[in-house]
């Protein structure tokens, strides 16, 4: 592992300086690195961001090349069928959220493999795209740009809708890349997207973030105040789990380890290493336990009734929205 410049900063979003300690975090899913993160919560506008963080100049070296197919659950690179196939369900998903406008001009950022893009495109949307690194193949061929948006222009200016799946979580500057976005945007203009959510329970408590490559955590109030802001009306949200998991599962197991005598280091090794999840739900420090696999089995069937619940009051850990452009922003 490496160890990279970390800087300490205020809210990323409002600026404010006061911010309080929620808990430390690591790297466990990739292991680029050991060092620690903290995440703050922000006691001006509720954000939560890490501080410290990763150097700006040094969050590239946190994407090597596995995180973008370690959703796919795959050991290997797909190609655009395979890929369609695996993304089936989270693709109709997306398109679900749109279902009620009418095709016209779509802006993907994050459009990663293209795969979104070329879903829309079958629906008779015109679709561009903007993706920060060239490590995922494009697999279809779609109009992808390269680079950093907040450096991109365009001849027109005038996107009916802007997508931007689990993205905002990843940058820098949340609030400029709001401010660009309206910039793209023609009046009553949609803009879709999702976040993780720190009003929930994964968020707050359980770690469940991909730290430290999602450095600002919103909750409902904070992120409706930056699309204010920035010309946007909040339209609706919710919490769900079709578009990206997050469930509860696993909760019950966590609990039971951290009161047997894991510490949470070692219990988030465990949970958040995608090479590591048996060890999470079926071993005991790294020997095979039936008791475990009871609880987790235990764990799995309990836990829908409350996921439902607690999507339905807002606090499930997946964000979605839809705001439109209204064009009034506060500077």
């Amino acid at each position: 592992m490496s160890n990279f410049n970390l800087t300490t900063i205020s809210c990323p979003l409002c600026g404010a300086e006061e911010g309080k300690d929620l808990f430390n975090t690591r790297d466990y899913a990739l292991k680029v690195s050991d060092q620690q993160f903290t995440l703050k919560e922000c006691g001006n506008c509720g954000v939560g961001y890490l501080s410290p963080r990763p150097a700006e100049a040094d969050i590239g070296a946190f994407y090597p090349e596995s995180f973008y197919w370690m959703h796919e659950n795959s050991e290997d690179e797909l190609d655009g069928e395979q890929l369609l196939s695996v993304r089936k369900q989270q693709l109709e998903a997306k398109a679900e959220c749109l279902a009620h406008l009418e095709p016209g001009r779509l802006l993907d950022i994050g459009a990663q493999k293209g795969d979104f893009m070329h879903w829309m495109q079958q629906k008779g949307w015109s679709c561009e795209g903007v993706e920060y690194s060239d490590t995922p193949p494009n697999l279809f061929n779609m109009p992808i740009r390269y680079g950093e948006f907040q450096n991109m222009e365009w001849e027109q200016a005038d996107f009916d809708c802007v997508t931007m799946w689990a993205v905002l979580e990843h940058v820098y500057h949340p609030g400029k890349y709001i401010r660009k976005i309206s910039t793209l945007m023609r009046p009553g203009g949609k803009f879709f997207g999702l976040v993780t959510n720190l009003d929930s329970l994964q968020a707050r408590y359980l770690k469940k973030d991909d730290y430290p490559r999602h450095l600002t955590i919103f909750t409902r109030d904070s992120l409706e105040r930056a699309l204010r802001a920035n010309g946007f009306r909040l339209d609706r949200y919710w919490t769900d789990q079709k578009i990206f998991g997050g469930s509860m599962q696993g909760l019950i197991t966590y609990m039971t380890k951290r009161l047997f005598g894991y510490s949470d280091d070692e219990v988030m090794a465990e949970w958040k290493d995608p090479q590591r999840s048996d060890a999470f739900c079926c071993q005991w420090r790294g020997k095979p336990s039936w008791l475990m696999k009871q609880v987790s089995r235990f764990d799995k069937l309990s836990i829908s009734l409350p996921e439902k619940l607690f999507d339905r009051m807002g606090k499930g850990f997946i964000l979605t929205w839809e705001a439109t452009y209204v064009g009034e922003k506060n500077v």
